[in-house]
């Protein structure tokens, strides 16, 4: 493998012997871009990111997406139609830190 400048601009890369595309050996080295698939499941998401298994209750098989909400409006009237509440709970005021005294640094 080599690098070499064409235009000055653009970097180009020359692959030889096993690794050029025209070689025999390159499918026992190189895995094609179609054998990975980058997608990857959301459940198998869920369980990675959070260790939530995302299993139904009832029969033991894997749950699967069925929509994705991402406006608030729309999240505003799927809660109101659960009873939940609607609206972020009010922000609480920040505590005032501790007042420390000479005798708290040397213990």
């Amino acid at each position: 493998m080599c690098d070499s400048m064409s235009d000055g601009t653009n970097a180009v890369t020359r692959y030889f012997g096993v690794l050029s595309s025209h070689s025999a050996l390159r499918p026992s080295i190189i895995t094609s871009a179609a054998d990975k698939s980058k997608y990857i499941p959301w459940h198998e998401l869920l369980r990675r990111t959070f260790n939530v298994d995302v299993t139904c209750a009832r029969c033991k098989g894997q749950l699967r997406l069925i929509a994705l909400v991402k406006t608030q409006v729309t999240i505003i009237k799927i809660l109101a139609a659960m009873g939940l509440f609607t609206l972020p709970p009010a922000a609480a005021s920040a505590w005032a830190p501790p007042c420390l005294t000479v005798d708290d640094w040397t213990n």
